[in-house]
């Protein structure tokens, strides 16, 4: 029978082999730096929020005033179309919210010069694009001040 040659320790080399490892890992930063989908800005909304109103840590009473809120209402019959209001006025398509905005756009201001703001104010089914397309249908107009309205939270129950 032969003899088996044994090993001593020193003669296994314990070296790692770093060239290969080096060759993969750019490969994969290669293939990641390709793959990447950078998210893209869907767009941008010329509006801001009003710096005066809004969350106060004392109750504030509201001054009246008047103004112009555009309801937009979600419809379960046709849940793509929204339903416009104006008031008690209703519009059927946006060229005609936009012909009535634009009329009102120059006397949306106070006997004291102050901005009368256009409110836009949405359910909570109505799909985004509709809010958007009442925001530059305002812009569009020549409206100065847009806002949103937001819901009112219910009090706390004690």
């Amino acid at each position: 029978m032969a003899k088996r040659k044994k090993y001593q320790p020193e003669d296994i080399s314990l070296a790692l082999q770093m060239t290969p490892m080096i060759d993969v890992i750019f490969q994969l930063m290669i293939f990641f730096m390709c793959s990447i989908h950078f998210k893209s800005l869907e767009g941008k909304l010329y509006s801001y929020l009003p710096r005066d109103k809004g969350m106060a840590s004392t109750q504030v009473v509201d001054p009246i005033l008047d103004e112009v809120r555009i309801k937009l209402i979600y419809s379960e019959n046709a849940p793509l179309l929204t339903r416009m209001k104006i008031g008690d006025q209703e519009f059927p398509d946006w060229g005609t919210l936009y012909s009535y905005i634009r009329n009102i756009a120059p006397k949306l201001r106070t006997m004291s010069g102050d901005v009368i703001p256009v409110k836009i104010d949405a359910d909570d089914k109505v799909i985004t694009q509709a809010v958007v397309h009442a925001l530059n249908i305002c812009k569009k107009a020549g409206v100065e001040k847009t806002e949103f309205a937001a819901k009112t939270s219910p009090k706390p129950k004690k």
